[in-house]
């Protein structure tokens, strides 16, 4: 065994806990923002050099590739969560042959998503919302896209698994390749070559597959503690299983929001015509490099949430969930103050050839965002309870979301409202999501404490939880708060 790999793993147990879910999230933040930088860059390119209606055509077949993103994240984050729990209990072959069996299910439903995309492409795009005049740019770009789905989805599993036992940055440069390269063939093949949107299609599709050969290079290289063994491939009922389980909860959180989308662009395209689904593209854009970074953050204290559940480290989950939420608390919050203040400038990254696009969108951004720090209990929530294996909890969490925060809102306000009805169930969903998350939190932290061995007569007395300033100043080696009011100078 691979004593490195060993070291990274037990360091989720010992280590300062704001230090290591820094060194675990900034490189997660990182390559999230590097793999929204895919859709951003097309719609950049697109919007300011080929035609800003193309922004709508990316974005009426970007519900499609959501289903996609939703199985491998159904893979991804079953087996990822698995692999760190295994390691935290010291069963690597566990983990190894998760490993082995998602890559299975990746490489498999990756070539059937092509499969299915590249012969019903227009059936697909109708469903999606897409207007008459959007459909040919929307075909072209779809129908090439398809043809890079197995190589993204082994890409996007392998990422996980690198992340899992312990090598943040490795996958986290994987990311950060596969967008830089992806911006230099959109300049090349959109100014060069003259491609169009096709050509940005084609810069996603190679750039996608840079990111998946160096994510098998880590394994190929034997770099980590974990081995790609064949006999791994077999499926195993015990292991699927877990996958499936602990999966399913981000599984339906995607796939729900998939049909979000279609519902989004459907009512967007009855209200508000082709500007208004552009203007969703946009939103969808921006959204993606103000939001994903939480993600990244949920998913970089992911595995040190499952090894010290697995090692029945009760108080340190606690204080690494409280830790995770103080920070992304203080991320959206800067996002929220970015989006209010200057939308116009944001939006006029993809756009300055049509002023009227770009000042509904950034109305509509800026309703859209209203109540976004309630999020970042939602996400983080989300993310600890699939480490820890609550996948009950997880779906719940995910369907509630959807079906009560959003689906309903954009049922009942578009026909009062119009077109701001569709935006106004972004707020909606922050704040339900939000507070049914910190419920479900303090349930499950009182939990964990009832758990929590008691202290013994010569142990020193220590709070179980210690407040968020004071998990901040033990984790950073700043002077602790004891309740005294501070000296006057």
């Amino acid at each position: 065994m691979d004593e490195r790999g060993i070291e990274r793993s037990s360091a989720m147990g010992t280590e300062s806990l704001t230090g290591l879910i820094l060194r675990f999230s900034l490189p997660g933040i990182v390559g999230m923002v590097a793999n929204a930088l895919y859709n951003i860059v097309d719609r950049i390119f697109v919007g300011r050099a080929v035609d800003p209606m193309g922004i709508g055509a990316i974005a009426v077949g970007f519900p499609f590739m959501m289903l996609v993103i939703a199985f491998s994240t159904l893979i991804g984050v079953g087996a990822g969560s698995l692999v760190s729990i295994s390691l935290g209990e010291r069963r690597r072959s566990r983990a190894e042959r998760a490993m082995g069996n998602a890559l299975l299910l990746l490489a498999g439903g990756g070539v059937l998503a092509t499969v299915v995309g590249s012969l019903f492409i227009e059936e697909i795009l109708t469903l999606s919302g897409v207007t008459p005049t959007l459909m040919p740019m929307a075909r072209e770009y779809l129908g090439i896209v398809v043809w890079g789905i197995p190589l993204s989805a082994l890409g996007f599993g392998l990422n996980y698994f690198i992340r899992a036992e312990g090598s943040p940055r490795f996958a986290m440069f994987g990311l950060v390749l596969g967008a830089v390269m992806n911006i230099l063939l959109d300049a090349l093949f959109i100014f060069t070559f003259r491609m169009g949107i096709g050509g940005a299609a084609l810069a996603t599709v190679l750039s996608q597959g840079i990111t998946a050969l160096w994510s098998a290079w880590y394994y190929l290289a034997r770099m980590g503690e974990l081995r790609f063994r064949p006999r791994n491939l077999i499926p195993s009922p015990d292991v699927l299983g877990r996958i499936f389980a602990v999966g399913l909860a981000p599984f339906l959180t995607e796939l729900s929001f998939t049909f979000v989308l279609i519902l989004f662009n459907r009512l967007l395209r009855r209200y508000g015509g082709d500007m208004a689904v552009s203007a969703m593209g946009i939103f969808f854009s921006l959204d993606s490099l103000f939001f994903l970074p939480v993600l990244g953050l949920a998913g970089g204290v992911q595995p040190i949430i499952g090894y010290n559940f697995g090692a029945r480290n009760y108080e340190r989950v606690i204080r690494a969930v409280k830790i995770a939420l103080v920070l992304a608390a203080l991320f959206l919050g800067g996002s929220f103050l970015v989006v209010q203040t200057a939308p116009e400038l944001l939006v006029r990254l993809f756009t300055t050839r049509d002023p009227e696009l770009v000042r509904v969108t950034a109305r509509w951004f800026r309703m859209a965002y209203a109540c976004v720090v309630f999020a970042s209990v939602n996400y983080v929530a989300s993310y600890a309870f699939q480490a820890m294996g609550k996948a009950k909890i997880a779906i719940f969490m995910s369907l509630s979301r959807h079906l009560f925060f959003i689906f309903l809102p954009l049922i009942v306000l578009p026909p009062i409202f119009g077109t701001d009805g569709v935006w106004l169930s972004f707020s909606l969903s922050d704040v339900g999501g939000g507070l049914m998350g910190a419920w479900l939190l303090r349930r499950e932290f009182r939990r964990l404490r009832a758990m929590t061995p008691e202290k013994g007569p010569s142990d020193p007395p220590q709070a179980s939880v210690p407040s968020f300033s004071r998990i901040i100043a033990e984790e950073s080696g700043l002077p602790k708060d004891d309740g005294q009011p501070a000296p006057r100078s």
